[in-house]
């Protein structure tokens, strides 16, 4: 099996264990009700149980846990797990939080859906999927989810060369996860669809944080100084760019949208078939 592109480098996923990331990222942008409500509507199987893998503090599974019977949120970072309890829904009697890497974290299948939010891609692929083959049930789906909030392609245009310049990762790399899994037959996919845009307005303070929470701008990875200065340069170009009306701007809350995406389909193989 060829390796992995080295952006998706399991090293990486580390990061979110730090205490300033995990801090920074109940700062980003929820994932479209409409794609929560869609999930829930891919469990099919009974009982309607899910597993949410890399759940971070539980966007997914938080939200998910009223419209099905039960959810595993599994995530290794223990802070992050602490931060999700904490957060509306978080003590949901039907919602089992699990510390662990879902290579080899205890589960308790069968599962009617599998979600990984914006985090398979930092997980070992030939052991996980194979594994979430065999943790779902007959009919289960295992949906991969993803947010877009970069804004339109004259904002990204401003914006891009700001994380170039500053990001801690010094790889540049153009992959695609879905494209990686199939190409090494470890995915199906059955459907794809696209929810939003939804509207995001975060303060200019609230954007800069949510930046923090990527793995590219970790302020430990950064450092005191390079982050002061990422902060000062982006903060510059948000304020011309809502001078220029290329982003809409009412006092410090810029008028933002964000879109998501869900993909499902089905790992080959596993002890169900459909």
């Amino acid at each position: 099996m060829q390796p992995k592109p080295e952006l998706y480098s399991s090293h990486y996923a580390q990061w979110f264990k730090d205490p300033d990331v995990i801090a920074a990222y109940p700062s980003r942008p929820p994932y479209a009700e409409a794609a929560i409500q869609f999930l829930s509507e891919l469990a099919t199987d009974r009982p309607r149980r899910a597993l949410d893998i890399g759940c971070g503090t539980g966007d997914i599974a938080r939200r998910l846990a009223p419209l099905i019977d039960l959810v595993d949120a599994v995530d290794f970072s223990a802070g992050m797990i602490e931060t999700g309890r904490h957060l509306p829904g978080g003590t949901a009697s039907n919602v089992r939080w699990r510390i662990g890497a879902v290579e080899d974290v205890p589960l308790d299948p069968p599962y009617a859906l599998v979600t990984a939010g914006e985090s398979l891609h930092w997980m070992n692929w030939e052991v996980v999927l194979p594994r979430l083959a065999d943790a779902l049930s007959p009919h289960g789906s295992l949906a991969i989810v993803g947010r877009d909030w970069e804004g339109p392609p004259g904002v990204r245009a401003h914006i891009r060369p700001v994380l170039m310049r500053h990001s801690a990762v010094r790889v540049w790399q153009d992959v695609d996860l879905l494209s990686e899994l199939q190409s090494r037959e470890l995915f199906t996919v059955l459907g794809s669809r696209r929810f939003g845009p939804d509207p995001w307005e975060p303060t200019v303070e609230q954007y800069l944080e949510c930046r923090h929470s990527q793995r590219s701008f970790a302020r430990s990875a950064m450092g005191e100084t390079a982050a002061r200065a990422f902060d000062a340069e982006l903060r510059q170009v948000l304020t011309e760019l809502c001078v220029s009306g290329a982003i809409q701007c009412l006092s410090d809350t810029l008028q933002l949208s964000v879109e998501t995406t869900v993909t499902w389909g089905r790992p080959p193989g596993g002890q169900n078939t459909r």
